[in-house]
């Protein structure tokens, strides 16, 4: 099987997760295009403009976000993504194979924790400002600070699975921007035209998967992917060991 297809096939899959849940792309093709030998510069480049893309449909397909907090998200979360990108491309010293791995097992953990994230329901509210930063550092240095935004926007939207998804999809598309934006202008990376062929993946399956998302309860949509996510990880730092 060429390198083309198993590229395909993954990105398939994978938008049609994210279409469903919201997260999906990123937080699994991440790890796996990682496993596969991709270098972190190239993995971003391969997936970055098709999440972007799903991310763009899901914001206009539920306009329901308030300025303020695509203002404060952006305020408060991009500089630090932006800081922690240029670090990562500049920097060899940590395994960014295992660091991925064990923050998807992480998010995942703290997800399935209901009753934790209750308890820190309050703490978050006070202190979204840092948290929202910490979403951008982790996302900046590894791409893997969905699972997190994702445990963000299911608390500030608690109860109402679309307005989770579309704080989420806005999160990915702004900071998807700034990512490739960034490694364009900071790195000997160049845009590939097969990368750009995959974002005719998303207008297929946006939409038919918006069917499957509206029959999805509140609780399913944040134990499924969690569910999923704790697993791969799990595997994901097995095979690294």
């Amino acid at each position: 099987m060429s390198l083309f297809v198993v590229e395909l096939l993954i990105i398939f899959i994978l938008c049609i997760f994210q279409s469903v849940f919201g997260v999906g792309l990123l937080l699994f093709g991440t790890p796996i295009f990682l496993m596969l030998d991709y270098g972190f510069i190239t993995t971003l480049m391969t997936i970055l403009p098709v999440s972007i893309t799903i991310s763009f449909f899901q914001i206009i397909h539920k306009k329901n976000l308030k300025k303020k907090q695509m203002t404060e998200f952006n305020l408060q979360s991009l500089p630090f993504l932006f800081i922690f990108l240029i670090l990562s491309i500049n920097t060899k010293i940590i395994d960014i194979k295992l660091c991925v791995s064990l923050l998807l097992i992480v998010s995942s953990l703290i997800t399935l924790s209901e009753s934790k994230i209750t308890q820190w329901k309050k703490y978050i509210f006070n202190y979204k400002k840092y948290f929202l930063m910490f979403i951008g550092s982790i996302h900046g240095f590894t791409n893997m600070g969905g699972g997190f935004l994702s445990i963000f926007s299911s608390i500030i939207h608690e109860n109402n699975k679309f307005l989770a998804r579309s704080y989420i999809a806005y999160g990915y598309f702004i900071m998807g921007i700034i990512q490739f934006a960034t490694i364009l202008l900071f790195s000997n990376k160049q845009i590939e035209i097969t990368n750009l062929l995959y974002v005719f993946i998303p207008i297929l399956v946006f939409f038919p998967s918006q069917q499957i998302f509206r029959k999805i309860d509140n609780l399913s949509f944040k134990k499924k992917i969690s569910q999923i996510a704790l697993i791969y990880g799990i595997i994901s730092v097995i095979i690294l060991i």
